[in-house]
């Protein structure tokens, strides 16, 4: 696995912070990641989805959510593999202290900044997306589809910019030739959306290329990834 750094500047941002990427996990192993976790010591873990497996009885997401509250706060928004997720499940979660959102944000407190965390469900409600666009702080949105940032929130002119928007989902895009994807989840051959991080009319961008992989297409060229990002002042 390796680890992705990047850096997003806002002048209203009182002390730097660092935020930990975190996507479709599939109940995988967490060692590793767990591992990298504890090295960077973030002051937030962002997770956007596909966590949880839909029919699988292993223990590798709760796990990950029993072991990386001590390392830093988790806020948790759901993926289309969370679509079967169990009220037992969300009790756990809520139990080891992981903040689940779906189509609900918090705000917190980190290093001085005030910080509102918004996450975006697989079943979207595009209404209370336009809501937490207007509400204050340094608002960051934690969107699991590329698709859905793509095709519906950069052509609605009543979600206002926001200062980050994290998605996960594209695993990648799965296959990699001379740095082109070849195909992803949701978005087939040749997709656009499916790692990196890009300047868009809504905010900063950044889609990870996950933590594990889930179908029987194997990863070529495409690296399981954290993703890291530093928050800082523009001076």
């Amino acid at each position: 696995m390796k680890v992705t750094k990047y850096t997003v500047r806002d002048d209203r941002i009182v002390e730097p912070f660092l935020i930990a990427h975190v996507s479709d996990l599939h109940e995988h192993s967490c060692g590793e990641l767990i591992d990298l976790l504890e090295q960077a010591q973030p002051d937030l873990i962002l997770c956007t989805g596909d966590m949880l497996e839909r029919h699988s009885k292993s223990a590798g997401g709760m796990l990950f959510f029993h072991q990386s509250v001590s390392i830093a706060p988790v806020f948790y928004s759901l993926g289309n593999h969370e679509k079967y997720i169990r009220n037992e499940d969300r009790l756990r979660c809520r139990g080891y202290g992981v903040h689940i959102l779906d189509n609900q944000d918090e705000c917190i407190d980190v290093q001085g900044n005030k910080v509102r965390i918004g996450g975006l469900s697989y079943r979207a409600d595009w209404n209370w997306c336009e809501q937490f666009s207007q509400k204050d702080g340094i608002r960051i949105l934690m969107a699991h589809h590329p698709e859905y940032v793509a095709d519906h929130m950069l052509k609605d002119d009543q979600i206002l910019p926001l200062d980050l928007i994290l998605s996960g989902h594209a695993h990648g895009g799965q296959l990699a030739f001379l740095d082109h994807s070849l195909y992803s989840p949701g978005q087939g051959f040749l997709p656009k959306y499916t790692k990196g991080m890009r300047m868009t009319s809504h905010g900063m961008w950044i889609i990870s290329a996950g933590t594990a992989n889930t179908i029987k297409v194997p990863r070529f060229n495409n690296p399981t990834e954290l993703v890291l990002i530093e928050m800082g002042g523009k001076s």
